[in-house]
Parts: structure tokens; sequence; C-alpha cells
């Protein structure tokens, strides 16, 4: 197992509109952070919404520079889970452990936002991160993010969901060979990979990512439109939570339906942003 690559921290949904973006979320029950603008030289802004020990964000481009092209050459297309963010004590340590390991991970690059402070004032979350080639993680973008300042990122007060989420518990990713795939995976996490039905898991030190063959995502959402996935590339997320009941209601609550999967909630991508969202008891 890597050393300094640590599971998965957050993933991300690309959105058009930040502000129509985290009215859907708060519909879905969760707690949404103020906006966040990033520095200038990357040109998008985000809400998070925080978990127990990781979280995802909406994440939108608000001015065109060089760092964000290929951001906004994905929204040209459509709306989604674009990438995900991984764990790390030190994006320096990982960008050489994956050079060791024959991965060609870019140069640590520093950026910040500011965060708007429960008591009142403003702090600022910091954050060094290193790319992966897109050849190392197929059908997906993958990278390695380095909280200096959690404590402005995990704010107590937005920890706290209608829906009960606590945090995140499986990753999607549709490809149309898992098992030629999870090899490079398993590579970036080295920890092997596991055959499951329809596909592979990669286990990453927290949250598992599950590989499948679209037609066996469909099969494990039988009664799910799943028309707005892409074919191939990340499809969506499995956020655990306290209760089926709370989850249920604030579902209700905002309107939105949902399809039970045995003992879980289903939102279909069209209701969250191009993300399938699958809310799990446990």
């Amino acid at each position: 197992m890597r050393a300094h690559v640590l599971g998965i921290d957050h993933v991300i949904v690309l959105v058009r509109d930040l502000d129509a973006a985290a009215a859907d979320y708060g519909r879905l029950g969760f707690t949404i952070s103020p906006r966040g603008t990033h520095s200038a030289h990357m040109g998008t802004g985000n809400h998070t919404i925080m978990l127990e020990r990781d979280y995802f964000e909406l994440m939108g481009v608000l001015a065109p520079t060089e760092a964000n092209a290929r951001w906004r050459e994905i929204l040209a297309r459509r709306e989604g889970m674009s990438g995900v963010a991984l764990k790390t004590d030190s994006a320096a340590k990982a960008a050489a452990e994956m050079r060791r390991a024959g991965i060609a991970a870019a140069d640590p690059v520093h950026f910040s936002r500011p965060v708007p402070l429960p008591g009142g004032g403003t702090g600022e979350a910091a954050f060094d991160t290193t790319q992966f080639p897109p050849e190392a993680t197929p059908d997906a973008r993958m990278f390695c993010c380095q909280h200096l300042t959690p404590q402005t990122v995990w704010v107590p007060s937005l920890l706290h969901h209608a829906n009960s989420a606590q945090g995140l518990a499986e990753v999607l990713l549709a490809t149309d060979d898992p098992a030629a795939a999870a090899p490079a995976y398993a590579r970036i996490f080295d920890r092997g990979s596991a055959a499951i039905p329809g596909g592979v898991a990669v286990p990453t030190g927290n949250t598992p990512l599950s590989l499948l063959r679209p037609a066996a995502l469909a099969a494990r959402y039988p009664g799910v439109d799943l028309s707005d996935l892409p074919g191939a590339g990340l499809a969506g997320f499995v956020v655990r939570v306290r209760s089926r009941d709370a989850a249920r209601a604030a579902l209700a609550a905002g309107g939105v339906a949902f399809v039970e999967e045995g003992a879980s909630l289903v939102v279909p991508p069209a209701a969250a942003r191009g993300a399938l969202i699958e809310f799990r008891p446990g």
C-alpha cells in the first residue's frame, strides 16, 4: 500500500450554474457551504457538502483560465461527476511516491479560497494538489489533495444534514471492461482489487472504488433512469446515512423523486446535476 495516498478525500460534481446546483442539493437534504472562490489562476468556485471524514463538492467555472480548460470542455458536453481527489498528508511526497511507481505525477500546485467563519469574519482554506496523467486513471480523473487548513473546511456547523448523511460509502465508475481498467486503479492505491457482480472493486484505504460495466450499473439500479450518465466515466457515489427515515423525509420535503432499491434510496442523475446518488443506511 502507499504511504502518502491515503484513500478518497472528496469527489467533484461539475455544474454549469453554482447557485442552481446548490439549491438542488439543498433539496436533497444536504447542508451547503457558502460559495468559495478559488485562486484567480484556477478560475473556479465551489460549494462543499461536508461529511464526517470526507466530502463532495459542486464546482463551476467562474472565469476561463488555462487551468480550467478541461472543466470547460466537459461542461460543454454535460454536467456530472468529473474527478476524485485522493487524501494525502503531503502532495509533494505523494507525487514522489507516484513517480517511483512509474506514474508521472505533476509537481504540486498551491491554491486557496476565502471561507466565511461561523462567528464572523473570513478565514482561508488552502490546499496543495498533484495531478496524475489521464492515462493513469482511464475513464476518470484523479489527483491528490493535501489540506493545509482542515479546520476551515470541516466547519462543525456544516456537518449536520437533514438527510442524516455521514460519509461516502462507495464511488461508482462505469467502464466497458472493468477487468482491463482495474490494474491502473489498483496501481494508484497498491491494495489490489477483487471481483464483484458486474465489475471489479478497488480498495483505496477508505471508500472503495467500484468499476462496473454500464449494463451492470443498470442492473444494480433497475428502476432508476440513468440516461443522463456518460457511457463511460464517473457515474455517482453512495452516501452513508444514519437514518433511512430521515433521508426519505428530507427528499420528500424537497420534492425530489427517488427510487427504493432494497434498503437504499436512489436519486436519479437528472435530479442531482448528472450524478447518481444512493443513500445507504449504515
